[in-house]
């Protein structure tokens, strides 16, 4: 019965570090290429969330080491290997519960924290094309919306602030205008001078006035208990993993202690094998 756990486990830990390992590589491989692909495109975010191929090559690295650990270790029983991999899961674990637990318990300075990033995103918009890409995604397809609180949030950014020597002062990004109607072709020019017209009114008839935060929120709240889901799936599946591998470590110590046992209490036969062993390498069919 234990042998058959033990097979269990060792097949349960490799299939999914197996899965973890190719989304990992997927994701360093993705973050390699965009990183590759960038162009100087002047100073580097002091953000941690304005550089996404940075994110990606981040996350698969961890990723990537961690499937690979897992599953080299069960499938080889290699004592160590797991030794290791338990700790990473352990500690990857412990800092998903510490997030949890800041988020929850200091709700509004991680609101200042994620106000703040915006703020970093909106000034290095320019810097940084798949950053940019991220966010007129973000503002036009998936929330729409447009600046932080406000379309004026946009003067943040050097090229859009009204002062700015520019030729797009005063302006937004195309993204947070409105979509044409049975029109194919994406205005890029759609937002220059948005920010000039002072009244609310006839800018919501152009772009949108509605801010990206408060819209997050809402997403976040609608989409609360599928995440909430998976993030629990997760998190027993880490622990899961942690249990099983453990169990497994103490099998293997468990074995390798019993047969130091035996050859100290067969000193004997150990020898006597070592000697058959060594005879039936040294024969060859030709000497028969």
């Amino acid at each position: 019965m234990a042998g058959c756990c033990n097979l269990l486990a060792k097949f349960f830990l490799f299939v999914v570090n197996i899965l973890i390992w190719i989304l990992g590589g997927a994701l360093l491989a993705i973050g390699i290429i965009a990183e590759l692909q960038k162009e100087d495109y002047g100073d580097v975010s002091s953000s941690v969330l304005a550089s996404p191929a940075i994110i990606c090559i981040i996350i698969g690295s961890v990723l990537f080491l961690l499937g690979l650990l897992g599953a080299v270790g069960a499938l080889v029983e290699l004592y160590y290997v797991l030794m290791i991999y338990v700790l990473l899961l352990f500690i990857i674990l412990l800092v998903e519960i510490g997030v949890a637990v800041f988020i929850y318990v200091q709700n509004d300075e991680t609101e200042d924290i994620i106000r703040e990033q915006m703020e970093e995103l909106i000034k290095e918009y320019r810097n940084d094309p798949d950053l940019q890409d991220l966010i007129d995604s973000i503002q036009s397809d998936l929330l729409e919306c447009c600046g932080i609180d406000r379309p004026d949030d946009w003067q943040l950014n050097p090229y859009f602030n009204c002062s700015s020597p520019s030729l797009q002062a005063c302006s937004v990004p195309f993204s947070c205008c409105l979509p044409e109607e049975n029109s194919t072709v994406v205005n890029t020019q759609c937002g220059d001078g948005a920010l000039r017209i002072g009244n609310t009114g006839s800018r919501s008839q152009l772009i949108y006035t509605n801010g990206c935060y408060g819209e997050f929120e809402e997403l976040i709240e609608n989409v609360l208990p599928i995440l909430g889901g998976i993030l629990l799936g997760i998190f027993v599946l880490e622990v899961l993993s942690i249990f099983l591998t453990v169990g497994l470590v103490v099998d293997i110590r468990n074995e390798k202690s019993r047969a130091r046992k035996w050859h100290k209490a067969h000193p004997k036969q150990r020898k006597k094998k070592k000697t058959e062993l060594e005879n039936f390498t040294l024969v060859s069919p030709s000497h028969k």
